[in-house]
C-alpha cells in the first residue's frame, strides 16, 4: 500500500504546536518530543481530522502510514525551528502566505460548521432529486464480450504484422467452421487478463475500450462474431455474448446514492448562496481583465 500523503501546511503546525504547554481537551500518550514540544495521540487525531475521509482511513488503518505521518510532522517541525532561527518568520512574503493559509483554514472551518453541517435533506427531497436528475443514475448500454488477441508489438515491421493478421484470420476461419470460441481463446489469445477465462471481458459500457474495438463490439448482436479488428495492440476477434440496453435503475435501488448526491448538491447551493450574500454585504468588487479568447 502506498504511504499516505502528508502535505501538512506550516500554518497548521504553528497553530497546533508552536507554543509550549498548549492545552488540549484530552491528554494522551506522547508520540514524539522535539525539545520542549510534544506530539501526542490527541494532536495526531486532530491533524488527521483535517484530511478527507479516505485519507484518514489510510493513515489510521495502517501502522506504517501512521508512523510515516508522525515522522513527517516531526520533520516539518524540526526544519521549521531551523527556519525560525534564521529569521524566516520575519520574511514579508512568508508572513503573507501564513496569513492566507490561516484565512483559508478559518474559512473552511466556518463553512463546515456553520453552513455545510447544518444542511440536511429529507426523504421527499431525495426522491425529488432522483426524479429531476434521472440521467445521473442512468446505466449506459453495455455488452459482454469475449476476444482473442494476436498481439503485435509497437513499431513492429510489416512482415510481423502480416504474420499476426494471417494467424488471426486462420483462427477466425476455425470459429466460423464451428470450433469453440472460448477454447480457441484459451489456446491462442495473447491477452493474459482474459485468456484463462476463454477470452471473457465481462460487461463494459460504450467508450470504455479502445475506439476500434468498441465500435466493432457494439455493432454486433448477441452470438455475433466480428471479423479481424486491428488496434494498436494487434489483431482481435470479438464475440458478443450478451447486450444490456441503457436503463434507469428504480429509485429504491439507488436511494442511498441519490441521498448522497442530493445532500452534496444542497450543501453546494447553500454555500453559494452564503458567499453571494456575503459578497453583497461586504461590497466586494472585482477588477479583473477579460480573459483572452483562444484562437
Amino acid at each position: 500500500m502506498k504511504r499516505a500523503s502528508t502535505k501538512i501546511v506550516l500554518a497548521l503546525l504553528l497553530v497546533a504546536f508552536s507554543w509550549p504547554g498548549i492545552a488540549h481537551a484530552e491528554k494522551k500518550e506522547v508520540l514524539a518530543r522535539i525539545g520542549n514540544k510534544t506530539i501526542t495521540s490527541a494532536d495526531l487525531e486532530m491533524l488527521i481530522g483535517f484530511y478527507p475521509e479516505h485519507q484518514r482511513a489510510l493513515i489510521r488503518s495502517n501502522p506504517e502510514n501512521r508512523e510515516a505521518f508522525i515522522k513527517d510532522l516531526v520533520t516539518i517541525m524540526v526544519v521549521s525551528d531551523e527556519a525560525k532561527k534564521k529569521g524566516y518568520e520575519k520574511n514579508k512574503a512568508i508572513k503573507r502566505q501564513v496569513q492566507l493559509i490561516k484565512d483559508q483554514l478559518l474559512a473552511n472551518a466556518y463553512l463546515t460548521k456553520e453552513i455545510i453541517e447544518k444542511v440536511t435533506v429529507g426523504d421527499r427531497e431525495v426522491k425529488d432529486f432522483y426524479e429531476k436528475n434521472k440521467k445521473v443514475f442512468e446505466k449506459p448500454e453495455q455488452v459482454r464480450a469475449r476476444h482473442i488477441l494476436i498481439a503485435v508489438a509497437q513499431g513492429a515491421g510489416d512482415d510481423v504484422k502480416a504474420a499476426a493478421k494471417k494467424k488471426a484470420e486462420e483462427i477466425l476461419g476455425r470459429i466460423r467452421k464451428g470450433e469453440d470460441f472460448a477454447k480457441l481463446a484459451g489456446e491462442f489469445s495473447d491477452d493474459p487478463g482474459s485468456k484463462q477465462k476463454g477470452g471473457d471481458l465481462g460487461f463494459f459500457p460504450k467508450n470504455s475500450m479502445i475506439p476500434e474495438f468498441d465500435k466493432a463490439a457494439f455493432a454486433l448482436e448477441p452470438g455475433g462474431v466480428s471479423g479481424v479488428v486491428e488496434t494498436s495492440f494487434g489483431y482481435h476477434i470479438i464475440k458478443v455474448e450478451e447486450k444490456k440496453k441503457a436503463e434507469t435503475p428504480p429509485y429504491e435501488t439507488v436511494k442511498e446514492e441519490a441521498r448522497r448526491l442530493a445532500l452534496q448538491t444542497a450543501r453546494q447551493e447553500q454555500v453559494s448562496r452564503f458567499i453571494d450574500k456575503s459578497f453583497k454585504e461586504r461590497g466586494v468588487k472585482f477588477f479583473l481583465k477579460p480573459a483572452e479568447k483562444k484562437q
